[in-house]
């Protein structure tokens, strides 16, 4: 057999930060990638198909892989409703940007019922994500609180 390191528990903790800061910082780049291609290039969809895919892919997987492993990624207290109407009106500002450069006509029919309508579905659920978020949490704090206790 040949000489292994020891796997200190600390090193692998450190491995795994570091790869979970790596995905972050690679998120971000092609988030930013997105919006510069989109906004200033003015490509469309099609062209920006791969980080689109990965903007979308990344975020469900890590939905659904936390739910099978039984941990809660975001294990935080509710977010204050200032807290979401402030990314609720980074997401509008944004998106009334990516209109405005890419030079289609905006009509003041158009504005405030987009307004109302993507301000309440996104607090809908953007709340009740986090509410249901909260639930499970709870659920599973329990749940391993009672394996300890037997």
């Amino acid at each position: 057999m040949k000489n292994q390191p020891i796997r200190d528990e600390r090193i692998l903790q450190a491995k795994q930060k570091i790869h979970a800061e790596i995905l972050q910082i690679v998120f971000y780049i092609i988030a930013i990638s997105f919006c510069v291609k989109s906004l200033y290039f003015g490509m469309d969809l099609k062209q920006c198909a791969t980080e689109y895919i990965i903007l979308v892919f990344v975020p469900l997987y890590q939905l659904f892989r936390s739910r099978q492993l039984g941990v809660v990624l975001g294990a935080y207290p509710r977010k204050s409703k200032m807290q979401h109407l402030f990314v609720m009106c980074i997401s509008l500002i944004l998106m009334f940007l990516i209109f405005y450069i890419s030079g289609k006509q905006v009509s003041a029919d158009f504005v405030l019922p987009f307004i109302v309508s993507f301000s309440a579905v996104f607090l809908l659920i953007r709340m009740g994500f986090s509410r249901l978020e909260e639930k499970r949490a709870k659920k599973l704090e329990s749940l391993y609180d009672e394996e300890e206790n037997e």
